[in-house]
Parts: C-alpha cells; sequence; structure tokens
C-alpha cells in the first residue's frame, strides 16, 4: 500500500476522532457526558465544575487528535520513501504509546475508555502506521 494513501487514511481518521470528540464534550455537552460520568461515579452530581474541568480534558484531546490528522494531511506527499516510513513510525509510536497506552489503561483500571468508534479507529490508525512504516510504497 502506498505511504500517501496510509497517511491520508490516518489523516482522516485523527480529524474524525477529534471532530467527534469535540462536537461530543463541547456541542452535545453534559447529555453526553452525564451517562459516562454517571457509570463512573454512581449518585454523584455533575456540576458545571466538573462538567468544565472534564469538557477542557476532552477539547484538549481532540485538538490533539485534529493537529496530528491535519499533520499527516500536510506531510502526505513526501517523496522521500524512508522519510514517509519514518513518519508513519512515529506515528505508530504516538499513536501506541500516548493513546491506545492510555485507551487500555482506563479500559481496565477506569472501568471505561473511549467510545467504541474511537477506539476501533484508533487501533486501525495503529495498525495502518506499523503496516506502512514497515512495507509502505512510494
Amino acid at each position: 500500500m502506498k505511504t500517501k494513501v496510509i497517511l491520508t487514511i490516518n489523516g482522516i481518521i485523527h480529524m474524525f476522532i477529534g471532530g467527534f470528540l469535540w462536537v461530543a464534550a463541547i456541542v452535545i455537552g453534559k447529555p453526553f457526558i452525564d451517562p459516562i460520568f454517571q457509570a463512573k461515579a454512581p449518585g454523584e452530581v455533575l456540576t458545571d465544575g466538573i462538567y468544565l474541568v472534564i469538557a477542557s480534558t476532552v477539547d484538549t484531546v481532540a485538538a490533539f487528535n485534529i493537529g496530528i490528522g491535519a499533520m499527516l494531511l500536510v506531510v502526505r506527499s513526501i517523496a522521500d520513501l524512508d522519510s514517509a516510513r519514518r513518519v508513519l513510525a512515529g506515528q505508530c509510536v504516538l499513536v501506541g504509546c500516548a493513546l491506545l497506552f492510555s485507551a487500555f489503561y482506563n479500559q481496565i483500571f477506569m472501568q471505561g475508555g473511549p467510545p467504541i468508534p474511537v477506539f476501533v479507529l484508533l487501533i486501525t490508525s495503529f495498525f495502518l502506521a506499523l503496516y506502512g512504516s514497515r512495507k509502505g510504497t512510494l
């Protein structure tokens, strides 16, 4: 598979994840966050202060994903195969360490991680980047 295609797909994946999280936390807001909050803290009330802390954290993760996506879309025209593979290797490490590790940790120890579609997209992005960093072509 061509590295340009992998970079494009992964860029779109990250833009979608960022957009989804931003819409969920900021546009939909409390109606989206409250059921998740109740599952983790039964009987507690989602106050405006707690909501702002949660929403600002989700907003930061959303912005991070949008930034990764934009970067991948910008660098997809790299003409050197070795450089493109290095970018994909870097993305693989970033997604693997920063995002998947956090998602697995939250799922196992905190009784809930990211929404299932986000989790699936992160895994897809990771394996595409891993494949592209090893066997990607121009």
